[in-house]
């Protein structure tokens, strides 16, 4: 098995080129190259007041072309309107109508865009078919880089996952849906992710999540690696000050973990209760978070293709070449791998217990969250 760790060493800094005490504007610009099996996204999305939600993803490769190299930008949108029903659209772009600057957000995909400095972020999509948005982001809190933010795996760090992200952003703006367009405000958040290798190779399971309380900010994404990577807990945790939007704790990476688990549709028990302890030495934080609603289910493995034929029988009934594309593998492949993926999202409540100069104080509130558990069950993986 082979070694993975959080790069956060002085070695690790000086390679990137990365202050450890300031994140600069560059490094929310593009990271990757269009090499075989890189990629990355800008990702964004929202609350909103009157009940709907959007997600997008600005990303400048298509499954596809991160396996053959080259560039195929692309993005998502999804809008969940009031009433709780989502349409989701995809645009493409070709690169004469492209711009991705490596000095800031600054991405262009024809007259689609995100453009922002950690402080201000516009997010425009027009050209998918039947919905748009048009949406402000402000940030409430300064932006999160967990060292270096890059998870090093393999002995020699061939391999990297990333992530830096602007927790708390208040938005506004407008989303187009059903012929109407509608003013919007709420909350968000917007991340930046850049990788070399598949998350279903790199990771057993990861929770990802942040919880707004009346005090804080505060930010979750624990990874456990596969077992290639002897599963490695690699957790990014911070809490912000809602008042002063300084962030306070980060971990050191010194974690306990305890769940109570429960059964669940896809064949695999996730945990109901999660209770992590990170403690870094006289300041710690004890956070905890129990799901009270199942909002998405996603049983990517028992949903795929069973063999590859199915997957081309598949394919021809819908018209493509490759069904395999559209689902990510049959469940013949997932095996062959030990994968299972499912992916669940929750809404949960909790809260905080910090510890910080001699000073306790609690807050509590609810928290949507996602686990991406790719693995089969193994106690290994510390689900």
């Amino acid at each position: 098995m082979e070694n993975a760790r959080l790069m956060d060493q002085p070695q690790d800094f000086k390679k990137f080129g990365i202050d450890p005490h300031q994140v600069a504007l560059w490094e929310d610009g593009i990271r990757n190259t269009e090499a075989v099996g890189q990629n990355e996204v800008w990702y964004f999305d929202a609350d909103l007041d009157d009940g709907s939600k959007v997600v997008i993803g600005f990303r400048p490769k298509t499954m596809a072309t991160m396996k053959s190299g080259g560039y195929s930008p692309n993005l998502n949108l999804a809008i969940t309107r009031p009433d709780g029903t989502t349409s989701q659209e995809f645009a493409f772009a070709d690169m004469d109508h492209t711009q991705m600057s490596a000095d800031k957000c600054d991405v262009h995909f024809g007259p689609d865009y995100c453009t922002g400095d950690f402080t201000e972020y516009d997010v425009h999509v027009e050209s998918t078919a039947n919905i748009a948005c048009d949406l402000h982001y402000h940030a409430l809190v300064e932006p999160f880089r967990q060292g270096t933010a890059a998870l090093a795996l393999g002995d020699n760090d061939d391999y990297y996952y990333t992530d830096l992200s602007v927790p708390k952003c208040a938005v506004t703006g407008t989303l187009t849906y059903d012929g109407q367009t509608v003013t919007v405000n709420g909350q968000g958040y917007h991340d930046h992710q850049w990788m070399n290798i598949s998350p279903m190779a790199a990771f057993h399971h990861w929770f990802w999540g942040r919880m707004y309380t009346d005090k804080y900010v505060i930010y979750l994404y624990d990874f456990v690696t596969s077992e290639r990577f002897s599963f490695k807990r690699l957790p990014l945790f911070m809490v912000a000050d809602n008042q002063t939007g300084k962030i306070i704790f980060t971990t050191n990476g010194q974690v306990a973990v305890n769940t109570e688990l429960e059964p669940t549709s896809v064949g695999k028990a996730f945990p109901k209760t999660s209770h992590y302890v990170f403690n870094n030495g006289d300041d710690r934080a004890e956070f905890e978070v129990t799901w009270q609603d199942i909002i998405e289910t996603r049983d990517m493995y028992h949903d795929a293709p069973k063999d590859q034929a199915e997957a081309l029988a598949l394919a021809k009934k819908a018209g493509l070449s490759d069904m395999q594309n559209v689902m990510g593998g049959t469940q013949a492949q997932y095996d062959q791998a030990g994968l299972q993926p499912a992916y669940l999202r929750f809404f949960a409540k909790g809260g905080i217990k910090l510890s910080l100069n001699g000073q306790t104080t609690s807050s509590t509130g609810t928290m949507l969250y996602e686990y991406n558990y790719m693995g089969r069950e193994d106690p290994r993986a510390d689900v």
